[in-house]
C-alpha cells in the first residue's frame, strides 16, 4: 500500500477510554489514537502525532499493521501534502491532559443533562461536548489543526475532535479509508 503525505492513521482504542469511545459515543468507531503521515522514508513512513509529551515524530512501523486503519482526506493532493508541514508549527505544544479531564467530566455532566431533558439514554456526539481550543493538543486535535491550517475543515469549528467526529467526517465523505 502506498500512502501519501497527509494521510491519517488511526489505531484501536483500548482500556476504559477505548470502551467509552465504542460504547458511549456516536457514530460508532473502534478507533481511538490518530496521527498523520508526514512523508515516506524507505519502506516506512514518518508520522506526526500528539502523544504523552506533545507533538512527536515517529514511524508508522512502530504500530501493529493489523491495528491500523488509514484514511485519505478528500481534498487537493497538494493540500494533503502541506497539512503535516503545518502541524510542525505546533511542535512545542504539550499534550492536553486537561482536555482529557474536561472530556470525562463534560461527558458525565452531558449524560446527566440528556437523561433529565430527553428522559432516555442515548450515545453522545462530539457536538454535545463543550469545546474551546488552546495551545495544547490531544492526538485528534493535532490531525484536525493540521488540516484546518490548509483550509480543509474535517471537523466543524467549535466541535470537539473526538474519534467519533472523524467517523462522522468519513460518513460525510470528507475522508475515506485507504485500502489500495
Amino acid at each position: 500500500m502506498v500512502l501519501q503525505p497527509g494521510d491519517i492513521f488511526a489505531t484501536r482504542g483500548k482500556g476504559i477510554a477505548g470502551w467509552a469511545v465504542r460504547k458511549l459515543l456516536a457514530p460508532y468507531t473502534d478507533r481511538f489514537h490518530f496521527g498523520i503521515i508526514w512523508r515516506q522514508m524507505g519502506n516506512d513512513y514518518i508520522i506526526l502525532e500528539s502523544a504523552s509529551k506533545g507533538i512527536a515524530v515517529g514511524l508508522l512501523s512502530w504500530y501493529d499493521p493489523a491495528d491500523l486503519e488509514l484514511y485519505r482526506v478528500d481534498c487537493f493532493k497538494y493540500l494533503r501534502a502541506f497539512a503535516p508541514d503545518h502541524l510542525v508549527v505546533w511542535g512545542r505544544s504539550k499534550y492536553d491532559y486537561l482536555l482529557i479531564l474536561k472530556i470525562a467530566i463534560g461527558g458525565l455532566l452531558t449524560f446527566i443533562k440528556v437523561l433529565i431533558k430527553e428522559k432516555k439514554f442515548r450515545r453522545l456526539r462530539a457536538e454535545d461536548f463543550p469545546y474551546g481550543q488552546n495551545s495544547s493538543l490531544i492526538c485528534t486535535e493535532a490531525v484536525d489543526v493540521a488540516y484546518d491550517a490548509v483550509g480543509v475543515n474535517l471537523i466543524p469549528e467549535g466541535i470537539l475532535p473526538l474519534p467519533n467526529a472523524f467517523k462522522q467526517a468519513e460518513i460525510d465523505g470528507k475522508m475515506r479509508k485507504v485500502t489500495e
